[in-house]
Parts: structure tokens; sequence; C-alpha cells
């Protein structure tokens, strides 16, 4: 009896070997599929946070753009208003008109791309906001640039918030670095 033990035992040797060789296989490919995962969803935030941030500089860039070409308008508004009393009664030049058109258009296409929501309300409010005072026509100028002044400092909160977002991204992608 003690015989046939010792012949199953190098047949039971080989075979929880091989269970062995199988575990560590499907550890190391549990490992390395975890790692896969955990890299492409590095990627993925990468890209994400690149999109995102490229899409905000330039939508800085845009809605300072529009601030200046609507105070421009604002102001040959207020101007022309000196004889008639009245605001928004001449046209704007033409060159004015379009730079103010392409601004606001240049906003509204980049305002689609942001992915935080409320941000991206707050910028549709602010734009708004800026276009109101040409509405306003042949109205008492005091009371258009009381509206004017308040689409400004709307148009300073949003920038403040993008900024802030800006800098929440940079920051959490510079912990993800030193964390990794």
């Amino acid at each position: 009896m003690d015989k046939g033990w010792m012949a199953v035992w190098p047949v039971a040797a080989f075979f929880l070997g091989g269970l062995a060789t199988q575990l560590t296989g499907w550890l190391a490919y549990r490992r390395q599929q975890r790692e896969r995962l955990q890299d492409a969803a590095a990627a993925f935030r990468e890209r994400r946070e690149n999109f995102e941030l490229e899409n905000l500089q330039r939508l800085t860039d845009a809605l300072q753009t529009l601030g200046r070409t609507t105070a421009r308008a604002h102001h040959a508004d207020m101007m022309a208003s000196r004889e008639t009393r009245l605001y928004g009664v001449e046209l704007l030049g033409e060159e004015l008109a379009e730079d103010n058109r392409v601004a606001n258009q240049d906003v509204h296409m980049l305002t689609g791309l942001v992915l935080d929501d409320q941000l991206r309300e707050q910028v549709k409010a602010a734009r708004t906001a800026l276009g109101r005072p040409a509405g306003m026509l042949r109205a008492d100028p005091r009371e258009v640039d009381a509206v004017f002044m308040a689409s400004l400092e709307q148009l300073a909160k949003v920038q403040d918030q993008i900024a802030a977002r800006i800098r929440e991204i940079y920051v959490r992608s510079t912990a993800d670095m030193v964390a990794s």
C-alpha cells in the first residue's frame, strides 16, 4: 500500500503543479486586464480633460472678443444717443456689426461644447445678457447703460467660473500624476 501511494504522488504533484501554473497564469491575466482597463480609463480621462481645457480656453477668448465688440457697439450707440436722446436709433457700422455677429456665433458654437451643464447655462445667460442692450431700440440711454453694465458683471462672473474650472482640471490632473 505504501508503494501504491508512492506511485500516486508524482501524478498528483504533476496535476497540482499544472493547476498552480494555470492559477498563476489566470491571476497574471486578470492583473494585466485590470492594468489595461486602468490605462484605458486614464487615457480617456486625459483626452476628456484636454478636450475640455482646449474648449474652455477658446471660449474664454471668444467671450473676451464678444465683450469687446459689444462694448464698442454700445459706445457707438451711446455716442449717437447724445443727439437723438434715444438709444439704438442709428445702425452700427458694417464692420462692427460683422465683428459682433462673428463673436456671437463663436460663443454660441463653443457654448455647446462646455461639458458642465451649470457652466454651460451660465455662459448662455451671459451671452443673452450681452445681447440685451442691442434689442433696446429707441430706449432711454441711461436705462440701456444700466442693462449693459449688468451684462458686463455677468460676463465677468462667468469668466471667473470658467477660470475656476480650468484651475480645477489642472489641479486634478497634477494630483493624478503625483498619485501615479
